[in-house]
């Protein structure tokens, strides 16, 4: 392979290669150039407005007549200016008034002039130059750099292409296994699909002869004939039909009597499981008819009448001659008027979309060694145009192909069980609730127009949408009342969509659609019809209204579009663009949009963050909290902060990953983490291990078992729990006020503390303090950073300190950068700090490490 394919990949390489440095070379070639022309656009400005400045000052001081003033600011003025090169100011007659330069002239450099008049007979000439060479130097540097960036990126693009045609064979081999594989798991599938309540008794073997299934029915059989060793009811050559299923034939017949019983035994290969399922049929009836009629055909009309199964005989030419009472009920008709006429005129039979003909029957069993031929599943079409699944076994009367031969058709109604298949699988494609499809499916679906839109350039739409205060209805009336909403709103959806549309639910409240060959404007048109139906839509249970609306996401699926994980991805993001926005709206993606960028973005970081939770790249710091007021600023508690380490290495800070945590609920898994790891952490260290203040989210606040799952640790890890002091913002608190005050209680019962963060960062933050149960107050940094130079902030903390102390809580201060705000600290009283100016934060592993008692006294140890 690697031989065949060396030249051409080569060649394709070298062209492509040469291809895409031309055009990155022109890219670099035109930025640079327009670079350059920017930068001595700019120069010129600043020379003329330099010139400007000059000329004023030089105006003004020569009506005074100050020379050797104005010369002193000239050269004052020049010196200051780096990029001036030269600054002449000469009279009309030649006197040189002012002048600075040239010391070492530039070889480029732009000259401007402007003539000045000083009095009524006075004039002199400014003359500015400019030094262009740094200007030059720059692009100069500014060309070496891209063109090393575009031999590193022509390097790269060739090795992609390289490697891109050197794996399309292996790419081929693999598309073949998969199409292998999908169509082994469709096979899988019809396999679970058969009911394992089949009324025929079925027992399967490996290829050793090993039993590995056999249903109810086949043991109900054994205990028909009292057999105890399932062998008994098969054909006595059973190991040779085995042989010869492992030889590579499909299938096998065979035949076992027990007593009067006629078993007929179908063997058939399964290669997907490697098995031999063995079909057990009762065809004593079958063959006692056929003994009938050799011997006596009122016997075996008697016979026949008796049995289940619709029994039809024909002649050669397919004329029927006798039909059983099962048969005339299937074909709704009387015994006799059908006798006489052509099989085709009373029942059609096909299968795989072509006519069963009795010529093609008769055919097949005189071919057939057994004389018989047997259909599984055919489908019968009778007068009333009805359509019925039936299994179908024609048997060649007779053996000397004479006209007083004929075929015994015996028909057993199979469309129960197969209705039963068919509505099993549909129930595995819908959702029971709308029956709409469920997400499954319309991945499927999606994967389909994705193909038709890249490989044949059709256009569709795919919308993701969204109800609004959906929460609300389930959260007041119940979710009985919700699941009639989305009923109702899914017959509303329906009749927005056409029938070559693709309509589903693929979440709680969330629906997607694919408008098939729809252009863009079309289905805004129509999708903002839908939202505002939507809207208009009233909500009725238990004497309460409801209205909700519909937040929608567009993507385009065209030649562009990259694959189904994609797709989903842009929709979703422009959905959540539309909630952010205010919500009842429709947002088209757009690949340059930064609201939808950011949101994809944070979707990103959901596979990141899951990731680095499992694979324990989550790291913790810790930043010391000191006492303010002792000498050498004992060091009382740490500060638990999170950092998030990539695969190579890097440490991600919390800002850049917590705000896609807290939008897609990841948060609350990363703060009971950060709780087991500290605590995990702290049983590790001597007895004196550090108090640790550890930051909880509204979320994980509003948890009824945070309190259970916190005793849990507590007594696992044999941690104090007045060592533990939770930090929460107000903010977060509020938005859930009862059930965090509960929580809070709850905790505070286990002996923990909490501490009120980033106080006085809210309008409300004096009003809701009273009703919070806490131990400290963590000043916002806002107010402590600029208070050794700003009243406003250093009232404000005076303030805060006031209200601590008449409520008995301990203060902590926020954002501690220098001494001189360590020193406003504590003239105003604040009892604790922290902050890079008194330490920065470090690993917690090495912090427990490398703190000795020499410079520590916990919080917990002072009460």
């Amino acid at each position: 392979m690697s031989k065949q394919l060396h030249l051409p990949t080569l060649t394709w390489v070298v062209l492509t290669t040469l291809l895409f440095i031309l055009v990155l070379a022109m890219a670099i070639a035109v930025a640079i150039w327009s670079n350059h022309s920017e930068h001595i656009k700019f120069t010129e400005e600043v020379a003329k407005s330099q010139l400007e400045t000059i000329s004023l000052i030089a105006e003004t001081e020569l009506q005074k007549g100050n020379y050797e003033t104005l010369s002193a600011l000239v050269k004052q003025w020049a010196v200051n200016h780096k990029d001036i090169d030269e600054v002449k100011l000469v009279a009309r007659n030649g006197f040189i008034i002012a002048s600075y330069g040239p010391y070492q002239p530039s070889a480029r450099r732009y000259i401007v002039s402007k003539e000045i008049s000083y009095s009524y007979r006075g004039a002199a000439s400014l003359t500015l130059s400019m030094s262009l060479e740094n200007i030059y130097r720059q692009t100069l540097e500014h060309s070496v750099q891209a063109a090393l960036a575009a031999l590193l990126l022509t390097s790269l693009f060739a090795l992609l292409i390289y490697l891109f045609l050197t794996r399309r064979y292996e790419a081929n081999l693999l598309s073949l296994m998969v199409e292998e594989l999908k169509y082994t798991e469709s096979r899988n599938l019809q396999l679970a699909a058969f009911p394992r309540e089949n009324p025929n008794p079925i027992i399967a073997f490996d290829l050793n002869g090993k039993i590995t299934f056999k249903n109810p029915a086949f043991t109900k059989l054994m205990r028909r004939f009292d057999e105890v060793d399932p062998i008994g009811i098969l054909p006595a050559n059973h190991p040779g039909f085995l042989e010869r299923l492992a030889n590579g034939e499909r299938q096998v017949f065979g035949e076992n009597k027990i007593g009067d019983v006629n078993l007929l035994a179908h063997y058939q290969m399964i290669d997907v499981a490697g098995e031999a399922y063995v079909y057990i049929q009762d065809i004593t009836a079958q063959r006692s008819a056929e003994k009938a009629l050799r011997n006596e055909r009122n016997q075996a009309h008697t016979t026949l009448a008796s049995i289940g199964d619709s029994v039809i005989t024909v002649d050669m030419n397919g004329i029927i001659t006798y039909l059983n009472a099962a048969a005339t009920r299937l074909c709704r008709t009387n015994a006799e008027r059908p006798i006489g006429q052509h099989f085709s005129e009373l029942l059609k039979l096909m299968s795989d979309g072509e006519e069963w003909t009795i010529k093609g029957l008769v055919a097949g069993c005189r071919e057939s060694m057994s004389k018989r031929i047997v259909k599984e599943q055919v489908s019968l079409l009778i007068p009333d145009g009805e359509a019925l699944q039936v299994q179908v076994t024609a048997t060649q009367v007779g053996s000397q192909n004479t006209d007083d031969d004929g075929v015994v058709i015996v028909i057993r109604d199979i469309t129960r069980e197969y209705r039963l298949q068919a509505e099993l699988h549909r129930q595995a494609s819908h959702d029971s609730l709308t029956d709409l499809i469920n997400r499954s499916a319309f991945e499927s679906h999606l994967e389909s127009a994705l193909e038709s839109a890249r490989n044949r350039g059709r256009e569709h739409i795919l919308c993701f949408m969204d109800l609004d205060q959906f929460k609300i209805v389930n959260d007041t009336c119940g979710h009985v009342a919700g699941d009639e909403l989305l009923r109702q709103l899914a017959r509303i959806m329906r009749k927005h969509f056409r029938g070559s549309d693709v309509l589903a639910r693929v979440g709680g409240d969330e629906f997607s659609a694919i408008l098939i060959d729809c252009p863009l404007p079309q289905a805004i048109e129509r999708i903002d019809s839908l939202r505002e139906d939507v809207q208009e839509h009233i909500f009725y249970w238990d004497n309460q209204s409801f209205r909700i609306s519909l937040s929608v996401g567009v993507s385009p699926i065209n030649l562009y579009s990259q694959n189904v994980v994609q797709l989903m991805s842009t929709a979703d993001a422009a959905c959540y663009s539309a909630k952010d926005s205010g919500r009842n709206r429709i947002v088209v993606y757009e690949k340059d949009s930064t609201t939808t960028r950011n949101r994809l973005g944070e979707m990103q970081w959901v596979s990141r963050i899951n990731s680095a939770l499992e694979e324990d790249r989550m790291v913790l710091y810790a930043q010391p909290i000191v006492d303010l007021n002792s000498d050498n600023r004992l060091i009382v508690a740490v500060e638990i902060l999170l950092r998030m380490r990539t695969a190579d290495g890097d440490l991600i800070p919390p800002g850049a990953f917590l705000p896609a945590a807290e939008r897609y609920d990841l948060v609350e898994r990363i703060d009971y983490w950060v709780i087991e790891e500290v605590l995990r952490m702290l049983a590790r260290c001597r007895s004196d291990y550090p108090d640790c203040f550890i930051n909880l989210s509204g979320g994980t606040l509003s948890r009824q078992n945070i309190a259970q799952f916190l005793k849990k640790l507590l007594l696992q890890y044999e941690i104090k729990p007045e060592k533990i002091t939770f930090e929460v913002t107000e903010t977060t608190t509020i938005q859930n006020l009862s059930s965090a005050l509960k929580m809070i209680r709850e905790l505070r019962e286990l002996g923990c503390r909490f501490a009120l963060d980033d106080f006085g960062s809210g309008l409300s933050s004096f009003g809701y303090l009273k009703n919070l149960p806490v131990d400290f107050l963590k000043i916002d940094g806002m107010f402590i950073k600029d208070m050794n130079t700003d009243s406003l902030d250093k009232g404000m903390v005076e303030a805060i300190k006031t209200v601590a102390d008449t409520m008995e809580l301990t203060t902590i201060a926020e954002f501690v950068e220098n001494d001189e705000i360590i020193e406003e600290l504590r003239r105003v009283g604040i009892d604790l700090g922290q902050g890079y100016g008194i330490a920065h934060p470090k690993p917690f592993k090495e912090f427990i490490s490398e703190t000795d008692g020499d410079n520590v006294i916990w919080l917990s140890s002072m009460n």
